[in-house]
């Protein structure tokens, strides 16, 4: 059966969801110049950067951009996440204002939720609670909680208290934030509200 690009991409994905980045890498060097669709390519980078291996994921994603081949909002979700396990704000930053800026596409929810983990993971997380702001679709528990979970990585209870907050007018009940948001406190020495917020778990 010979591979085509939906097939490839297929093959590409279970191989790097198994782990087998060596045979995802065959496989896709195998079909990289015969494709004419964006699906292998995605495949690849989207593995590598699930992975870890950030490097690989942006090389592709340059050889990628110097083709006549039209990138899709996939194709971001994995440059940024390559950019996020790699700590590259600035350039996942220059990514995403490219998908409007030079591609036309719109971001997504989920590109947005990758630039909250980047900015998150990087500690600069008054840039992250100030993007949620701007963007223009409503933040959903995942955002707030990416946000939530990078003030506990970084003890900031400022924008913590507004990140629960914001999680639990979306879902009441969720009981991660709460916990994370309980352990902010009790990492600044606040018992006494961490104890009231797990009593309102309770």
């Amino acid at each position: 059966i010979p591979l085509n690009d939906n097939l490839s991409a297929a093959v590409i994905d279970m191989y790097a969801k198994c782990g087998s980045m060596s045979s995802a890498l065959e496989v896709f060097r195998q079909m990289k110049d015969k494709a004419s669709d964006v699906s292998p390519w995605n495949a690849m980078i989207c593995g590598s950067a699930m992975h870890g291996h950030a490097e690989l994921a942006l090389r592709i994603f340059a050889d990628l951009q110097g083709r006549k081949i039209k990138l899709n909002p996939i194709t971001f979700i994995g440059v940024l996440s390559a950019c996020c396990h790699a700590g590259l704000v600035e350039v996942g930053d220059q990514h995403f204002k490219s998908m409007k800026s030079v591609y036309n596409l719109e971001p997504t929810v989920k590109h947005y939720g990758c630039m909250v983990d980047l900015l998150g993971r990087a500690g600069r997380l008054k840039e992250a609670e100030e993007l949620i702001r701007r963007m223009p679709m409503k933040a959903d528990v995942v955002i707030w909680g990416t946000l939530l979970a990078a003030c506990r990585t970084h003890g900031d209870m400022e924008v913590g208290e507004r990140a629960a907050e914001n999680l639990a007018r979306l879902e009441p009940s969720h009981g991660p934030s709460r916990v994370l948001l309980s352990n902010i406190y009790a990492d600044a020495g606040r018992w006494g509200d961490a104890f009231l917020v797990r009593k309102a778990m309770q």
